[in-house]
């Protein structure tokens, strides 16, 4: 009885001790200053006190290349406004650590605490609490790419337009950001359009347009560009080409997803549909053969 009790204090103890240790960290962390950044989806606002805590003390530590590598995929991901490569570390640290924990909740639920079940949480949990925001960041670079290649065609259509009515090519590429439709196309070329207003040269923010997105399509478009500024080229001929090829390229895709659709669509009816069907065929001819005497 005295060692149950014993356990249960230090248990206590050790619960009291890393909340006390917690809140001094949080105390530490200083106040984030997102003025100049996207909002946080409700999940991550949720968190985010952790993250900024865990960003304070893995960020300093962190190597300039991975910093660099976590900038290029948050910049591809469209997703460099709403947190930091320090920010990333801290939520992969804590995505960890909650996958950990979720784990062992469902274990006690279940009754089945052991040091064995501990460890297999804990070898689980980290690494795919570690992988989430790799996950996620893939998973928004799909969506961001599938929209761009949708939306470049008639970006391209509108910018041949502008420029064959006799404006230039930054102010074709205004008029298409005004009148094309909303989504990551148009927030970056707006965002190089500010590159260009703040002085830096035409091929330049092209450059880092293309760097930053890290699509195939995005940088034969500047590549083009860049390639008729250079030897004086016709602007209207090189946009429609590209704007043809884009289109083209666009139907091509169409084309080839709906020919991958019945193969996509086989697992789903092997797996679901004909068990349904043989099951109903099954009880029926069970049915007919009871009224015929053989069963």
């Amino acid at each position: 009885m005295m060692m149950l009790a014993l356990l249960a204090l230090c248990v206590l103890a050790a619960i009291v001790m890393a909340f006390v240790g917690t809140r001094g960290l949080l105390n530490q962390v200083p106040i984030d200053d997102r003025d100049y950044q996207d909002p946080l989806p409700v999940g991550l606002k949720m968190i985010w006190p952790l993250v900024s805590a865990a960003t304070h003390v893995v960020g300093p530590r962190l190597k300039s290349g991975d910093l660099e590598k976590s900038h290029r995929t948050l910049q591809a991901a469209g997703q460099d406004y709403l947190v930091t490569p320090e920010e990333l570390a801290g939520l992969r640290v804590v995505a960890s650590i909650l996958m950990v924990l979720f784990f062992l909740m469902v274990l006690v639920l279940l009754k089945m605490v052991t040091p064995g079940s501990f460890m297999l949480c804990v070898l689980l949990g980290a690494p795919l609490g570690w992988l989430y925001p790799s996950l996620w960041l893939s998973e928004r670079r799909k969506s961001r790419r599938k929209h761009v290649i949708r939306d470049l065609p008639i970006f391209l259509d509108f910018i041949t337009m502008s420029v064959e009515a006799g404006l230039n090519i930054t102010g074709a590429i205004e008029q298409a950001v005004m009148k094309g439709p909303k989504g990551p196309l148009s927030q970056e070329f707006s965002r190089m359009l500010r590159d260009l207003r703040a002085g830096l040269p035409r091929s330049e923010a092209l450059k880092r347009l293309a760097d930053r997105m890290d699509i195939a399509q995005i940088s034969s478009f500047t590549s083009a560009l860049i390639q008729a500024d250079r030897v004086g080229a016709s602007l209207g001929e090189t946009l429609r080409a590209q704007a043809m090829q884009r289109r083209e390229e666009r139907f091509l895709q169409a084309e080839k997803l709906a020919l991958e659709a019945p193969v996509k669509m086989m697992a789903p009816l092997v797996m679901f549909f004909f068990p349904l069907i043989f099951i109903v065929l099954i009880y029926f001819l069970y049915l007919k053969a009871k009224q015929d005497g053989i069963l």
